[in-house]
């Protein structure tokens, strides 16, 4: 009996473990069958179309896609969660009719997260220290190189590195492109974290300008002036001679932009090199504090004389595009502005009608007491951090096809990036002829239209290279801001920058990199701050001028100079 016993014990005991083992396998052989019917979409949800979509959360089936390069990139619908910042004047993005271009064009859903460019650096700065309900892609106006670094570090944002080598055929090409891309977005630790935006814009590059009314040099019988002290002799005339000819004394010489209108940009540069920013500049590959030079103090006195005089608007921190806007007006006698600080032309009404608009060229490079005389020259044209991938992409590959198809649409020249062709651009036709002079290939016809819902702005991953951006219709006659950019910067600014560009952008270990950028913004505010306050008075610059470089001490700019000069000494000295 005992034997017999032990004898059933085992049996029931295989009994037991090979059922277990069926039990097993058939589990297994059910999981097999949902896979494989994963795969040809019989498990998968219908899109409009009645053809099978996978759902976002999971892992699209590399049977799925089409070759890297091409259109569309997945055969099933696929769906992306996408962070983006786009200007609060576009509409609706599920809406949009870019949007939904590009989601026929790659069978990409995209599932919108949406800030505003006005602000998107505070949500991004709360989404990214949340680390909680992440997208799969972040589009923005760009992350800086410390943020990356920290966040790639951390796991946050993916390595694009092998996603690139194996899915980014056009990636490959923008980095082809210029040498200099690939070396600017990896991070010491030998990675990429997030693709660039491309903007070769030429106007772009010498951006600190100053617009005159050439009318009223007209009028009162002036020529452009070529000097510091020319230049607040036409200031005091635009103020005391009427030259709008209302008979009012409403003039104000002398105001600034949004866009790179800083009162000091255009004006310090006959002084001393301005960088703008936190100021530093590039001298024989040694990084130097311009705010502390005596030609800076020189430079602040002037500025101070003008002001002092009621030659500079008294509202010129407040003062806008949309502000300015309404001060040049829509009428010769209803301007009131003399000169304007500014990158652009957007302070001036493009009405048709509105003569106003074609009174304004740029000023070239005044010569200071000194005999300095330069054009603030931006390095290469390209932000970073524009396109990332978060640890939440449950499909890399998705995320990449997804980046590298934007950089695809800009290399095949599909100005559809800007709206529907023949509502919001057309081809251009035999004989005409772009910004360069060279044959155009598209016209842009709604330029510039606000608010619009027919794009997705610049806050993404662009690749406008010079030939792109060169390629735009001119038509002879029209006022053209474009044209108008274009050749001010050609025959006035290029080639007057100084010896040694300052590079736009450093890679730095992590540690160095958040130091770096704390700094490098308290830096900034202090410097704009104390330039307000000595241009207008409220800081003495006899009195208070040791006070100020005491305080820049403190607040770190030795220290900020010093991480600058190790970054350039590792990334670019002996290869610009």
């Amino acid at each position: 009996m005992r034997r017999a016993h032990t004898g059933i014990i085992p049996l029931n005991g295989g009994v037991r473990t090979m059922r277990k083992r069926l039990m097993t396998l058939a589990a297994a052989l059910m999981a097999l069958a949902m896979l494989l019917a994963g795969c040809n979409g019989s498990n998968n949800k219908a899109n409009g179309n009645g053809e099978a979509s996978a759902s976002s959360g999971a892992t699209t089936a590399a049977d799925n896609f089409n070759e890297p390069g091409t259109f569309p990139i997945v055969k099933n619908e696929e769906t992306l969660t996408v962070w983006a910042s786009p200007p609060s004047w576009i509409g609706d993005l599920d809406d949009n009719w870019f949007t939904k271009y590009f989601e026929e064009k790659t069978n990409i859903k995209i599932n919108w997260v949406r800030a505003n460019m006005e602000d998107y650096s505070d949500k991004l700065n709360l989404l990214l220290a949340s680390n909680s309900d992440l997208p799969d892609v972040i589009l923005s106006w760009g992350i800086s190189n410390a943020q990356q670094i920290a966040y790639g570090s951390q796991g946050l944002f993916l390595p694009l590195n092998d996603l690139i080598d194996k899915y980014g055929t056009a990636t490959k090409q923008v980095f082809d492109y210029n040498p200099i891309i690939k070396s600017t977005i990896t991070a010491p630790d030998g990675n990429i974290y997030g693709l660039p935006s491309i903007n070769e814009c030429f106007h772009c590059t010498y951006s600190h300008k100053l617009w005159l009314n050439q009318s009223w040099l007209d009028k009162l019988g002036l020529e452009m002036p070529t000097t510091t002290d020319e230049f607040y002799q036409v200031l005091k005339a635009f103020k005391e001679q009427d030259p709008n000819g209302n008979g009012k004394a409403d003039e104000i010489p002398l105001t600034r932009g949004s866009w790179q209108g800083g009162i000091d940009y255009f004006l310090m540069n006959a002084f001393i090199d301005n960088e703008a920013g936190n100021r530093l500049m590039l001298q024989d590959d040694v990084i130097v504090q311009a705010p502390v030079q005596p030609e800076w103090k020189e430079g602040l006195a002037y500025l101070h004389k003008l002001y002092a005089e009621g030659l500079i608007d008294p509202e010129f921190l407040l003062e806008d595009d949309n502000k300015v806007k309404i001060l040049t007006g829509t009428e010769e006698a209803g301007n009131k502005v003399g000169a304007v600080a500014s990158g652009s032309l957007s302070w001036v009404d493009w009405s048709d009608a509105n003569p106003v608009k074609e009174d304004y060229v740029a000023v070239p490079p005044l010569t200071g007491p000194g005999g300095v005389s330069l054009a603030k020259e931006y390095a290469f044209g390209m932000g970073v951090g524009n396109f990332v991938i978060t640890k939440a992409a449950k499909n890399p590959e998705l995320a990449m096809r997804f980046g590298d198809a934007i950089y695809q649409l800009y290399l095949d020249g599909d100005y559809n990036l800007y709206g529907e062709e023949g509502d919001v651009w057309v081809k251009a036709k035999d004989g005409e002829v772009g910004l360069d002079g060279s044959p155009a290939k598209y016209n842009v016809i709604k330029s510039g239209e606000q608010p619009n819902n027919f794009t997705w702005g610049n806050g993404l991953n662009t690749f406008m290279t010079n030939e792109w951006r060169n390629g735009q219709v001119v038509t002879p006659g029209v006022w053209n801001s474009e044209k108008i950019l274009y050749d001010e910067t050609k025959n006035k600014y290029e080639g007057k920058g100084p010896e040694q560009v300052m590079p736009g952008t450093f890679m730095m270990p992590e540690d160095e990199a958040t130091e770096w950028e704390e700094l490098n913004n308290a830096v900034i505010q202090y410097l704009d701050e104390s330039v307000a306050k000595f241009v207008t008075g409220s800081m003495d610059l006899d009195k208070d001028w040791d006070k100020y470089l005491t305080e820049l001490k403190k607040i770190g700019y030795d220290r900020l100079t010093e991480l600058t000069q190790q970054a350039y000494d590792r990334q670019y000295k002996g290869k610009m």
